[in-house]
């Protein structure tokens, strides 16, 4: 199957007719994404970090909705509910994992003179830039 004007361009699976392709610098999808458009991600890490009231033993405390999901978790596993206990239990098992991640690095007197030299020698550089500029040879 071949264009009747080209010879040379195969049309089929994978090839359409060239003036049905997308022009150079023209987008399959001009719109797009919007901008500033969230991601599920982002939505639920807001509404989790939102506070709510709860009472805990007659006590009432604002919390993170996070917080109060989870509470509300581990009372349900000491009630007797399975589905509670196993989720409690695979959440117990992620944290361990996390928490057996290496720790972070420890910042030495010698991090910090190593920092302060490059600090300095990026000011040295930057005077040097103003002198070179003040030359007028740029």
């Amino acid at each position: 199957m071949s264009n009747g004007k080209n010879n040379d361009y195969e049309v089929g699976k994978g090839k359409p007719p060239k003036q049905h392709q997308f022009q150079p610098g023209q987008s399959g999808n001009p719109k797009g994404r919007p901008k500033g458009s969230k991601n599920v991600h982002h939505v639920l890490s807001k509404i989790l970090n939102e506070k709510i009231t709860v009472t805990d033993a007659g006590k009432k405390m604002v919390v993170e909705k996070l917080e109060g999901a989870m509470r509300v978790l581990v009372n349900k596993s000491f009630e007797g509910r399975p589905q509670s206990l196993k989720l409690l239990i695979d959440l117990l098992k992620d944290g361990e994992a996390v928490a057996q991640q290496p720790t972070e690095y420890q910042f030495t007197d010698d991090d910090f003179n190593a920092l302060m030299e490059e600090v300095d020698w990026i000011a040295e550089v930057r005077e040097a830039h103003k002198e070179f500029k003040a030359d007028g040879s740029e």
